[in-house]
């Protein structure tokens, strides 16, 4: 496993279908996507749910509210992949993002890469 995209999800049901696409239409597939529901008040559970049923990549854990730190942390605890990227449920991932950096990596032995981002 090349990938592990670790994603806090709290109240996030509007924004989570995007999020979720945009790790699905990845041209680097080698990931996994843990989904940490921090007690969502909303649909963001069941939509996880959904996506998992769909995607074997997608696991879904779900816990009471105890903040996004925990739940990365419950997330990062199960994580296999070589590389970890976070990814909040209300953001998303250009398409490319995942073979950009394999790329990136496979030319200079390096621990850690930063990327830029946009807001929306």
């Amino acid at each position: 496993m090349k990938f592990s995209i670790l994603m806090p999800v709290y109240d996030n049901a509007a924004d989570l279908g995007e999020a979720l696409a945009s790790v699905r239409a990845q041209t680097d597939g080698d990931w996994e996507l843990i989904a940490v529901n921090d007690g969502s008040n909303d649909d963001s559970l069941a939509l996880l749910e959904a996506a998992a049923r769909q995607e074997k990549r997608i696991r879904v854990r779900s816990t009471a509210n105890r903040g996004v730190a925990a739940a990365r942390n419950l997330a990062l605890a199960e994580a296999r992949g070589e590389w970890i990227l976070f990814l909040d449920g209300d953001d998303r991932l250009r398409p490319d993002l995942l073979a950009a950096i394999a790329a990136a990596t496979a030319r200079v032995r390096t621990d850690l890469v930063y990327f830029g981002y946009r807001e929306f």
